[in-house]
């Protein structure tokens, strides 16, 4: 079975949440093999590499749908460092070696080392939505080149009501280790 194939992602709830004019923000770091093995497969190691996917789940129960276009994700660090997340495609890159030229011409291709976090379910689980309608949830990962450790926090910023345009509260996690 591959990888990924019994996880569901649960209710905003179901994760560290805030709730704040009607819309619910739930947050859960996969720091660990054991999270991200059920949800990525055991091949896709993201803390050997510096990876840290952050699964956000945001339900609106308000009249007006969600503009989430210009929507801002920051990690920040316990000494105040900030991270912005890797676009999902970028991800798998983390693990190549770095490619060094080479001048010598080989008769023969060499056999390439397979990308650990080159799974189709790093871009299918990202984070993509755009618009959340009333009554509506939106969930996926954004995955940040940093490892968690305690005093981190995640800030999600810029959600705007359609069409009036008004920017919603902003929203804060603490990320720790689990």
């Amino acid at each position: 079975m591959p990888a990924g194939d019994e996880w569901r992602v649960g209710k905003a709830a179901d994760y560290p949440n805030q709730t704040a004019s009607g819309i619910t923000v739930g947050a859960k770091p996969f720091s660990s093999e054991a999270d991200t093995e059920p949800v990525f497969g055991k091949k896709a190691d993201f803390n050997k590499y510096g990876i840290l996917p952050v699964l956000v789940v945001i339900e609106n129960r308000r009249s007006r749908t969600l503009d989430l276009r210009g929507l801002e994700v920051t990690l920040v660090g316990r000494k105040g460092q900030h991270v912005d997340p890797l676009k999902p495609d970028e991800v798998a890159y983390i693990a190549l070696p770095a490619q060094r030229p080479t001048t010598a011409k080989l008769p023969f291709p060499t056999p390439k080392k397979k990308n650990p976090l080159n799974v189709p379910e790093l871009t299918g689980r990202a984070f993509v939505s755009k618009l959340i309608p009333p009554g509506d949830s939106a969930s996926g990962f954004f995955y940040f080149e940093a490892q968690a450790e305690p005093g981190m926090k995640l800030y999600l910023n810029k959600l705007r009501e359609q069409p009036s345009g008004e920017d919603i509260l902003y929203f804060e996690f603490p990320i720790t280790e689990q």
